[in-house]
């Protein structure tokens, strides 16, 4: 019994001792650096599949201190089990070595909501992270641990709230990124179309998309035509993702039921012929990341709109044959046209999801 006894003080004095060890060799809580992450984005509740606009503010306070490393803001979208669902990770604009105390820097991104089994309410998480090694920056406001920093909440909807796209003519199947398999993309043929039901109301169309710029024999052009009279005409200047948005007028959607997105490349080319891929023999024009038409009126505020313009293209499948030589001293006449028109899918077709991609891509 007196051994017990003894064991358990000696145990206590332990314990005790422990507790008076010097502060020093304990580990200090990070110094809180005068910087105040915010997060706004145009709408709160939004489906899945479809498109927002994420605004970022960086507050520098007066006592903010300068980060001398590059820094990546890590954004993170958790769902009610705080399991990460998707992310908008991102170098700063501009970069955090830029930036000066008592300053604020703000500028706003696209951000596509991927495809999830996953429906409710969503816990934006913030932070930065310095490139290669070292320790998350500590910020102010509220830390949910690691330096991550609870902005903001938002609520995800079923897909089925979209304007749904039906995919007909001019795909090829979807593939996948090497680099990112998650990144998901498809090739156009030269023309492309896709339906959608008439919504009568404005509608705002994105497109992201990239091409090869290289591997055609005149700068590459993009029309893209919705209702078969307004739409947007895009020169093509180089190989790099570009992504615009298109404000279409109810009154240019007309009355039918169903209405056609077509996007048209002035030409097209065959990685094959190209000597880019040797064994990849199909037509390609446009890769498209995401093609996304919402109403307008339930977007909110969505920045660099370009309003749709007239504009007119042959009918899909219209083929121009190679033009004669002309004889001397005569005027050569314009070639004459061929219209095959492309039979078109039924709108209850089957859609091919464009966020699909198969082989690497022939871009480069």
């Amino acid at each position: 019994m007196r051994l017990g006894r003894s064991w358990r003080t000696a145990a206590v004095v332990s314990l005790a001792a422990l507790a008076l060890l010097p502060a020093c060799n304990r580990r200090k809580p990070a110094e809180v650096n005068d910087i105040t992450p915010k997060f706004e984005v145009n709408r709160a509740r939004a489906p899945l599949g479809s498109a927002i606009e994420v605004t970022y503010t960086w507050q520098n306070g007066s006592s903010a201190k300068k980060l001398g490393q590059d820094h990546r803001a890590f954004v993170h979208f958790l769902d009610s089990h705080k399991v990460l669902l998707f992310d908008d990770d991102h170098v700063p604009v501009p970069p955090v070595t830029a930036w000066e105390p008592g300053k604020s820097y703000t500028y706003t991104r696209t951000k596509f909501i991927p495809i999830y089994p996953y429906v409710g309410d969503v816990d934006v998480r913030v932070g930065l992270q310095p490139v290669g090694r070292g320790e998350r920056a500590a910020l102010k406001g509220e830390d949910a641990g690691l330096h991550e920093y609870s902005v903001a909440k938002m609520e995800l909807l079923p897909q089925t709230e979209n304007i749904f796209l039906v995919y007909k003519e001019g795909w090829h199947n979807p593939e996948s990124s090497a680099q990112n398999p998650s990144l998901e993309r498809t090739w156009t043929k030269k023309d492309a179309l896709v339906s959608f039901k008439n919504p009568k109301k404005d509608i705002i169309v994105y497109l992201e998309a990239d091409t090869n710029s290289k591997a055609f024999d005149q700068p590459p052009v993009l029309t893209v035509a919705i209702g078969g009279k307004s739409g947007l005409v895009v020169p093509i200047e180089n190989s790099e993702v570009f992504l615009k948005k298109i404000r279409v007028k109810a009154a240019d959607l007309g009355d039918q039921e169903w209405v056609d997105l077509r996007l048209s490349m002035n030409q097209s080319f065959v990685p094959k012929a190209r000597g880019i891929n040797a064994t990849d023999d199909r037509e390609l024009g446009l890769m498209v990341y995401h093609l996304y038409v919402g109403e307008a009126d339930k977007l909110g505020n969505v920045p660099n709109v370009v309003d749709a313009t007239p504009v007119s293209l042959p009918p899909m499948g219209t083929v121009s044959p190679a033009p004669v030589p002309a004889k001397p001293g005569t005027k050569s006449s314009p070639a004459a046209k061929t219209a095959s028109p492309a039979a078109k899918a039924s709108p209850a077709a089957k859609p091919v999801s464009p966020a699909a991609k198969a082989s690497p891509s022939p871009k480069k």
